[in-house]
């Protein structure tokens, strides 16, 4: 997980119906359950909780409280287990010179990584806290050089640090049993960006995937895969020819020599890509390259309203005719790749950057993957859609589908967009404004559409006066639950769960039944 991302953002459950066209919005899907709900109360407006995620070990609320001991203030930890009953809760000190960095979980253990210290980048601290005891471990980590953290992991008994040094990419590993730091060869100089870590429990490997920058001042994706320990294992590096530049990049696992790495590419060095690519690699060596451009994709502009996607079709062949390619551009946020039998599916989220009026976009530092360039015109970036893209194992496109997305807008680049697999269908989902929208497809076609899925509440008479939106979100859980979260004040005239008006942090489990007909 991305370190600077310590707050939770919502998604909305999406699922879409009918098999082949497209159909109307409905107001409620007949799939998505929401079976479980609680609530923790905020009295302040300073109480923030946040969730981390510990799968089928359950969901830790955590909260940093107001109540001092000495140079600390006092944190609570909730662990509710899969039907968001409370397990325990444990109260820990933890120093205020610290600032919290990520969190994590792995086996059975949750993690929160903390900078010790306001003035010293590489003094770090490592809270570790057993899911069945609820015991606590404190881990001073020392990185020797200062670090502006980018990526925090955790495998096996190892530690995974990467971010920037003197603006330069590094990668450490810190055992927690030796409790020694060990910097990862290859990584510090200044033509790369480290854009992903992907951990391979099972195999006991992971694979870090770089940006790097090529003589003809082009890009290409470069995707290491080493041992727990942070030994190299395989080495692979695109060769996308000398008129592509690879945009972004996401891989397979490493699994006995092969590995796939699929991504977004453009004509030269832009952030704003022409169409995918997917390359295949077998020990070390590249087997192929493909590229597909938008304009050849069945459903890339299905998010688009009728009208306005029939006139972008109608253009792409006109150009076909005339012997010309249509081009288009768009920037996607490139999620991981899944295998699904013999289909390797790649999901990505298309933005764009927003600037206000009275100054020029080119004055600003386009997104990247080390340090964003300030610029006061800047606006955050929107949402439009979804793509889920399903590639053979030849690198050829078996099918293609979109979602519509609405009414985001961040200044982070995040995923909000959850995505599940359920057979031979995909569940796409998120979260809006106590709305959860969701979309099912099964291949090119729509097994139920777009669905508007109010956040149930606790009681009947309950009615939601305002909420959070930028405190709210929907993410995967385990199997095929997943659980949307919020900041909610609700009002009850006769007074369920005690008071008149609450204001509350909230939970809702989310389930959906693939084998239910839809509407």
């Amino acid at each position: 997980m991305k370190v600077k991302i310590i707050f939770f953002f919502f998604s909305l459950l999406l699922i879409f119906s009918s098999y082949g066209q497209r159909k109307k919005d409905q107001d409620t899907s007949a799939l998505i359950v929401q079976p479980g709900r609680v609530e923790f109360n905020i009295f302040e407006y300073s109480m923030q909780y946040d969730i981390i995620n510990g799968e089928d070990n359950g969901l830790l609320v955590y909260l940093q409280t107001d109540d001092r001991v000495g140079n600390a203030y006092n944190w609570t930890f909730n662990l509710l287990d899969t039907a968001l009953n409370q397990v325990w809760t444990r109260i820990f000190p933890i120093s205020n010179e610290t600032n919290l960095a990520g969190t994590e979980y792995h086996d059975g253990k949750y993690y929160l990584l903390f900078n010790a210290s306001r003035y010293r980048n590489e003094d770090l601290l490592l809270i570790e806290i057993d899911a069945v005891e609820g015991s606590f471990r404190s881990i001073d980590i020392n990185t020797v050089f200062p670090i502006q953290l980018t990526f925090f992991e955790v495998i096996d008994d190892n530690i995974l640090l990467s971010g920037y040094t003197n603006f330069r990419p590094v990668l450490l590993t810190f055992n927690l049993n030796a409790q020694k730091p060990r910097v990862v060869p290859g990584f510090y100089d200044n033509k790369s960006d480290i854009i992903d870590i992907i951990i391979d429990d099972e195999s006991h490997v992971f694979t870090v995937i770089q940006s790097e920058k090529m003589h003809n001042n082009r890009f290409t994706m470069r995707a290491k895969t080493f041992t727990s320990q942070g030994d190299l294992i395989q080495n692979n590096v695109i060769s996308p020819g000398e008129k592509k530049s690879l945009v972004d990049g996401a891989s397979t696992i490493f699994y006995g020599g092969f590995q796939y790495l699929a991504g977004t590419y453009s004509k030269k060095a832009s952030q704003y890509s022409r169409g995918l690519y997917l390359a295949k690699f077998v020990n070390g060596r590249q087997q192929f390259i493909k590229y597909h451009d938008y304009a050849d994709l069945t459903n890339f502009f299905g998010y688009m309203n009728e009208r306005r996607e029939r006139r972008i079709l109608d253009r792409i062949e006109r150009k076909k005719e005339k012997g010309k390619k249509p081009k288009f551009s768009y920037r996607l946020l490139v999620h991981d790749i899944i295998q699904r039998d013999d289909e390797y599916l790649m999901i990505a989220e298309a933005y764009y950057p927003r600037y206000s009026s009275y100054t020029s976009p080119s004055s600003f530092g386009s997104y990247n993957y080390g340090y964003n360039s300030y610029n006061p015109s800047f606006m955050g970036y929107k949402y439009t859609h979804a793509i889920v893209v399903a590639f053979d194992r030849n690198g050829n496109i078996i099918w293609d589908n979109s979602f519509e997305v609405n009414d985001i807008e961040t200044y982070a680049l995040e995923e909000f967009v959850a995505v599940n697999h359920e057979k031979d269908k995909t569940i796409l989902m998120y979260l809006e404004e106590n709305t959860i929208r969701s979309k099912i497809i099964k291949g090119n076609e729509i097994y139920e559409g777009k669905t508007l899925n109010p956040v149930r509440l606790a009681y009947e008479q309950d009615e939601v006066k305002s909420k959070d939106p930028e405190i709210e979100g929907l993410k995967p859980w385990y199997d095929n639950v997943m659980y949307a979260y919020g900041e909610q004040r609700i009002q009850n005239d006769i007074g369920e769960g005690g008071r008149n008006t609450r204001r509350v942090f909230y939970i809702n489990k989310i389930t959906y039944n693939i084998d239910r007909e839809p509407n």
